[in-house]
């Protein structure tokens, strides 16, 4: 019998993996309180936010599976300089993520 994944909790971890990266990197990150019944989504897209001595990263974080609609949604924001927008997709069986960005 195959084992019930619990999304929730595979998202956290994930994010959790990321939040880890980042603060290796010298970021200093913030990723919004959870609230029970709002999105937690930073602008409706992102997860993290990720501050660096030169840049500012907006960052979507996901499972495996590629969005291409919400990635063209993403990079089609107006956006300042020094602000990159960035999808981490992990990759549970390689155990890491690759990185969509646009600077």
């Amino acid at each position: 019998m195959k084992k019930k994944v619990n999304k929730v909790l595979r998202g956290k971890k994930i994010e959790k993996l990321a939040l880890e990266i980042l603060k290796k990197r010298k970021y200093l990150v913030w990723k919004p309180p959870k609230v029970k019944f709002y999105s937690q989504d930073i602008l409706g897209f992102f997860d993290i936010i990720a501050l660096g001595k030169k840049d500012l990263k907006l960052i979507q974080v996901q499972k495996e599976r590629l969005r291409p609609y919400k990635i063209k949604k993403i990079f089609k924001l107006p956006r300042p300089k020094k602000i990159s927008y960035e999808v981490w997709i992990y990759n549970p069986r390689l155990k890491n993520f690759k990185i969509y960005d646009k600077m």
